[in-house]
């Protein structure tokens, strides 16, 4: 082989291997850090068309979800009070409910100090019930760390990392 043949597949090598330390840098970084959020835009009012001092327009009403505890005719929701998505109801149907940092959680939490899966809030014979789902930061209730599932009630401060969060029925 010819040396400039030589110093072309040496280069190639080079380039190759450097590629391939990239690659593992990239994922490394990426499993250390987590899934990157950008920012929340808030989506603006559609601005009504009556300009005459007339009451605006109630808001749109969700489908009502199937009450499954024994206060029949309201849905139970998860309302969170404190922290970056506060004003966010989630309302509770039959299924699990997951909460932390991961996209395909139910609520995603844009907070650092949750894991990606955290919290579990889950009907149990009627009944809600949030588990930690050994969580690095813990889950709380009451300012009271959880090891085992809780029963909720209503008006409980769940917290998971900086947001808090309470049942309604």
């Amino acid at each position: 082989m010819s040396a400039l043949g030589l110093t072309i597949l040496r280069i190639g090598f080079l380039v190759a291997l450097w590629i391939f330390v990239l690659a593992v840098v990239l994922f490394m970084r990426r499993d250390i850090y987590g899934t990157r959020f950008g920012e929340r835009r808030k989506v603006p009012k559609k601005k009504s068309k009556k300009t005459s001092g007339a009451t605006p327009s109630p808001a749109p009403r969700q489908a009502p979800v199937p009450a499954h505890n024994a206060h029949v005719g309201r849905a139970p929701s998860l309302v969170v009070t404190d922290g970056a998505l506060a004003g966010t109801t989630l309302p509770l149907g039959r299924s699990d409910i997951i909460v932390g940092r991961s996209p395909d959680s139910a609520l995603v939490l844009n907070d650092t100090y949750s894991s990606s899966r955290h919290a579990r809030f889950f009907l149990s014979q009627g009944v809600w019930w949030v588990e930690d789902l050994q969580s690095t930061n813990g889950t709380y209730i009451n300012g009271q760390k959880i090891t085992a599932p809780v029963q909720l009630q209503p008006g409980m401060g769940v917290t998971v990392g900086r947001t808090t969060m309470e049942l309604r029925i």
